[in-house]
């Protein structure tokens, strides 16, 4: 097997931008597959409206249904108090005997050394820093300085600006705005019977 690709986020909710990330990095990297992993109880977030752990899982496991090279764990949202990506990866090498990437922006990237056991991940895993149009030779210079002081294994994928975000969706929502087309159909769905993100 070559590796899969670990995607985590609150994915609240997930939308088009994040499954054109998964597939792009998915056929540029030519990884066996893309395991996306919703947060429980994540340390680093800003309060803001967050769907409950298992609404937010579903509609992962929606919008990814038929697609052979995605999965989604629930390995975060059982976890009971705060989920750090340390203690996901020890129990994710428990559950694929392969090599692992991990997925994440550049900003989150910059961010890392900041994280728990941060030199024991940079050792566990390769990283894929996506960037949506904004690599620079700045960012090379800065992702280049984390890869030589820490040892890190990085890899820079750009790839195209998709202007959505799961902040703008909500309060599309909550203004009663139509959401279709950023979020596929069947999350559109689950989001109006679930009755999610009103109150934004």
């Amino acid at each position: 097997m070559r590796g899969i690709g670990i995607f985590g986020g609150t994915f609240n909710p997930i939308h088009i931008g994040h499954l054109i990330v998964a597939q792009e990095v998915l056929s540029a990297f030519k990884l066996d597959k893309i395991v996306f992993i919703p947060t429980g109880n994540p340390p680093h977030k800003d309060k803001e409206e967050v769907a409950p752990a298992l609404d937010r899982y579903e509609m992962i496991r929606l919008a990814i249904s038929g697609n052979s090279g995605f999965e989604v764990s629930d390995i975060e949202i059982k976890r009971e108090g705060y989920t750090y990506t340390y203690d996901t990866l020890i129990n994710l090498k428990n559950v694929y005997n392969d090599k692992m990437f991990f997925i994440t922006g550049y900003d989150a990237f910059k961010d890392s050394i900041t994280w728990k056991n941060a030199e024991k991940v940079y050792k566990m895993v390769s990283f894929i820093v996506v960037n949506r149009g904004e690599l620079n030779d700045k960012l090379e210079k800065e992702i280049n300085e984390i890869r030589i002081n820490f040892g890190v294994d990085v890899n820079a994928l750009k790839i195209p600006n998709i202007g959505i975000s799961s902040t703008e969706i909500r309060y599309r929502v909550s203004k009663e705005q139509n959401i279709r087309y950023m979020v596929p159909d069947s999350v559109l769905t689950y989001i109006k019977d679930n009755k999610l993100y009103r109150g934004e």
